[in-house]
């Protein structure tokens, strides 16, 4: 359903959606330890989106749509 850059050096977390199934896209971002950090909407039929993740401290995390839909990434 998507992918995003691993590895995020600049701040931006670049998410690519394969399918335009659905308008409204309801994220979250987790830390390791599974607190919810972050939560927003994307909406329109868009292919991609870049997220401002610059104010997080280094470390890994974890992007859901859902329940069904998780990739981890890590910020450098």
């Amino acid at each position: 359903m998507f992918s995003l850059n691993n590895i995020v050096k600049d701040g931006i977390l670049e998410v690519c959606f394969s399918n335009e199934d659905t308008e409204s896209k309801i994220y979250t971002i987790t830390n390791a330890k599974g607190v919810d950090i972050m939560q927003g909407k994307i909406t329109g039929q868009t292919q991609r989106t870049c997220l401002y993740v610059g104010d997080l401290k280094k470390g890994n995390y974890t992007f859901s749509l859902g329940k069904e839909h998780i990739q981890e990434f890590t910020i450098q």
